[in-house]
C-alpha cells in the first residue's frame, strides 16, 4: 500500500531540483511509499555510513556502483523497467528484505518509489542471463558520482535529522533521469548543495 504526501513549504531543495530541469513529476503532489509493516529500515546514520563504505569498496575497485545500485524489476506492474535500488529494509518476522526501488520510468507519470520484495529484482547480471535483458541506463561513472553526491546529502540529512519522509522526498524527486554523464552530475552539485535548504552547508568533495 502506498500513501500520498505533499512537499511542504520548507522543503526548498525541490524549488532548485526543478530549476534544473527535473522530471515531470512536480506537476503532482509527491506519492511516497509507506513503509511496509513489520520492518525495519536504516538510519540517516547508518545509511551515511553504508554509503561511505561502499564508496570506499568502489574507489578500490572491489564494487561496481552499478552492480549494486541497479535493479531489474522484471514483474512490475505496469511492465519491466530498470530502476535504482536507494535503501533495504528487513520484515521482522521473516526476515525477508524489500527494496526502495525508484524505477526508470520515463514513458509516463507513474515514475515513483515502491518498496520491493528484493527476491523481484535481478541483478544486472541475472537480468542478461535470465531475461536476456542488456541494462539500459547510466554508465559506471555515472552512478559513482552520484553516489558521491548522496554521501554529502546524508552528511547534511544526519546534521539536520531529516525525517523518513524528507528522505523519500529527496529520493523522488532527486532528477536521475537528468543525469546523463559525470559532467551533468558535477555540474548539478552546486544547484543542489545552492539552495536554501543547504544554506551554510559545505560538503567535502573528494
Amino acid at each position: 500500500a502506498s500513501s500520498s504526501s505533499s512537499s511542504s513549504s520548507n522543503h526548498n531543495y525541490n524549488a532548485a531540483l526543478h530549476i534544473f530541469g527535473p522530471p515531470k513529476m512536480f506537476g503532482a503532489d509527491l506519492h511516497l511509499p509507506s513503509m511496509p509493516p513489520n520492518t525495519v529500515g536504516g538510519s540517516n546514520v547508518e545509511t551515511l555510513r553504508r554509503l561511505g563504505r561502499e564508496l570506499t569498496l568502489i574507489n578500490n575497485g572491489e564494487l561496481a556502483a552499478a552492480d549494486a545500485y541497479r535493479l531489474y524489476h522484471p514483474t512490475a506492474s505496469t511492465r519491466p523497467c530498470w530502476g535504482y535500488s536507494l535503501e533495504a529494509a528487513r520484515e521482522d518476522i521473516t526476515n525477508e528484505i524489500v527494496v526502495l526501488f525508484r524505477s526508470d520510468e520515463n514513458y509516463s507519470y507513474d515514475r515513483a518509489l515502491r518498496w520491493v520484495p528484493l527476491a523481484e529484482l535481478a541483478t544486472r547480471k541475472q537480468a542478461q542471463l535470465t531475461y536476456h535483458m542488456q541494462e539500459v541506463g547510466p554508465a559506471e561513472d555515472v552512478v559513482h558520482e552520484i553516489l558521491g553526491v548522496f554521501r554529502d546529502v546524508f552528511e547534511f540529512a544526519v546534521a539536520a535529522n531529516w525525517s523518513h519522509e524528507k528522505r523519500l522526498e529527496f529520493y523522488h524527486s532527486f532528477p536521475f533521469e537528468e543525469m546523463t554523464s559525470k559532467e551533468a552530475v558535477i555540474a548539478f552539485r552546486p544547484v543542489l548543495f545552492g539552495c536554501s535548504a543547504f544554506e551554510d552547508f559545505v560538503p567535502e568533495i573528494e
